[in-house]
């Protein structure tokens, strides 16, 4: 099945090709990462082009984005172009938590027993979830007094801190920024893998797909 993967959630953009299969290996053909901000805007589409040329595809089977939280205009167009696309070529397209994402992709390259992710939602917030024993504990938008105190009640051997931006949370000595080693979309495509192969029209075309941005006044106070 040949996935079309993208992602302006962030500051940075990221597009890949990928070949997922149920019996052969799984192949990337092509993956484009770049921190690049406030750039989404007028590249994501561009670099999409970019993807499909050199892999030589004239559509994809399918689409998988990440959905947010994060940068409420790399939400907006990350969603909209994915929904787009999906109407235009009739295929299916799916989203996924972008902390949940990022928790999978670091779990299993850093091999740690639990993942924490600490993305910059800007307004001194956070955008805060962990995978501890393969379970996710879903997205807060938590200031760092309360990420702190809620560590306080956690496991903390053997684990892993990941964060974007600048966050003044007290964890570990050794941390792990986001913008200093992108991820990758294997690992993520592969946690869904399942999912992404059964996906059909019906139940994942482009008008269940849904921006998730969080914040219920994102739109009043968000400056980013």
């Amino acid at each position: 099945m040949k996935i079309l993967f993208f992602d302006a959630t962030q500051d940075w953009i990221h597009v890949s090709t990928t070949i997922l299969n149920s019996e052969k290996p799984d192949e990337v053909i092509y993956e484009f990462q770049e921190y690049c901000p406030k750039e989404s805007s007028f590249r994501l589409v561009e670099e999409i082009g970019k993807a499909l040329q050199f892999s030589g595809w004239d559509k994809p089977d399918g689409i998988f984005i990440l959905t947010g939280p994060g940068s409420f205009t790399g939400i907006r167009i990350t969603v909209t172009t994915a929904r787009n696309l999906s109407q235009l070529w009739k295929i299916p397209c799916l989203g996924m938590d972008t902390v949940e994402a990022y928790s999978r992709y670091f779990f299993q390259t850093e091999k740690k027993k639990s993942t924490f992710v600490c993305l910059d939602g800007k307004q001194k917030k956070y955008y805060f979830g962990h995978l501890t024993k393969g379970n996710y504990s879903g997205t807060f938008d938590w200031i760092s007094a309360k990420i702190e105190e809620y560590l306080k009640n956690l496991q903390k051997d053997d684990v892993c801190f990941v964060y974007s931006g600048e966050t003044n949370v007290q964890f570990y000595k050794e941390m792990i920024k986001i913008e200093e080693t992108l991820p990758k979309s294997m690992p993520i495509l592969e946690s869904k893998k399942d999912i992404i192969l059964r996906a059909d029209l019906e139940t994942s075309n482009y008008s269940l797909l849904l921006p998730n941005y969080i914040r219920g006044t994102y739109l009043e106070t968000n400056t980013t």
